[in-house]
């Protein structure tokens, strides 16, 4: 059973930051999610918004194309390691990140700076989580005002009463589904692909439980303003 806590809790170490190019708003929320973070690692533009927030990542990856000259030489004097790849590539630059940090072992990965104005973007992060090395582990996308994880078998949400919760599936179909502590449950326990009945659901208890038989299952987690 895979339990996840609130997104705004401090990361504890053996945890990897991930910070790609999207928006970066709340600046004092970001600095909490990287608190204790025991590895950080930029995709490209990233590292701006690294430099905002007062971090050192370990790594910066991608095709630089963002980054001026000045500004990767700053961070080459800083003793950051810079990982370059051509333009012409068949992963994006936070895809290249994400398979780093599973490749040097880390299992708990969150991505900040994810989404944005740039839908085909923020699609392009979301399917991350679903790529097969991403499933092994415990990788989320964390915003200010969301949280987005797959559901793996059985999850453990602690939260408070009122917050929302919207589901959706990422493959053909998801099946098998059995929530606890939501104000309403899934239809026959399953969603086809393309379903939008997952959306907006309700805390009704301070811990929730989510299971899936079979698929996919997107969990997304919303902030009230």
């Amino acid at each position: 059973m895979m339990e996840s806590r609130a997104w705004s809790e401090k990361l504890e170490k053996g945890k990897c930051v991930i910070i790609s190019g999207g928006v970066l708003e709340d600046e004092e929320f970001h600095r909490q999610i990287l608190e204790g973070a025991e590895m950080v690692i930029c995709a490209d533009g990233g590292a701006r918004h690294a430099k905002r927030l007062g971090i050192r990542p370990d790594m910066v990856m991608g095709d630089l194309d963002t980054l001026r000259e000045e500004e990767i030489r700053e961070w080459q004097e800083k003793k950051v390691e810079l990982i370059k790849y051509p333009p012409a590539k068949d992963y994006t630059d936070t895809h290249l990140c994400l398979l780093k940090a599973l490749e040097l072992g880390y299992r708990n990965i969150v991505m900040i700076a994810c989404l944005g104005d740039r839908i085909d973007h923020a699609l392009a992060n979301i399917f991350l989580l679903t790529i097969p090395q991403a499933r092994e582990a415990n990788v989320r996308i964390c915003g200010p005002r969301e949280e987005l994880f797959l559901v793996k078998e059985e999850t453990t949400l602690s939260g408070e009463k009122g917050e929302l919760l919207s589901l959706f599936p990422l493959t053909e179909g998801a099946s098998g589904i059995v929530t606890k502590g939501l104000a309403y449950q899934v239809p026959e326990g399953k969603f086809a692909f393309g379903a939008c009945n997952g959306i907006s659901n309700v805390f009704c208890e301070p811990e929730v439980k989510i299971a899936v038989g079979e698929g996919l299952l997107l969990a997304i987690r919303v902030r009230r303003e």
